[in-house]
């Protein structure tokens, strides 16, 4: 069986622009909604899969400081 597989890894600067600021909480939701749809490829197997993860984390590399702990979404 095909999967449509998604990864996406961004660094975003922060603070946030305001518009995007307020939009995070739909696109949430919308991350929710695919999860809740997605599926484990190889569920139960030796191989399977971390295909249903989607976290987040504030990264503080740059300032010589530990990044926070992931949350999931």
């Amino acid at each position: 069986m095909a999967h449509m597989r998604f990864n996406l890894d961004l660094a975003l600067p922060m603070p946030l622009p305001q518009q995007l600021t307020d939009a995070l909480p739909a696109i949430r939701d919308k991350i929710r909604q695919l999860k809740a749809y997605a599926v484990r490829i190889n569920e139960g197997q030796e191989n399977e899969e971390a295909s249903v993860r989607a976290v987040f984390h504030v990264c503080h590399h740059e300032d010589g400081v530990p990044c926070e702990e992931e949350q999931e979404v």
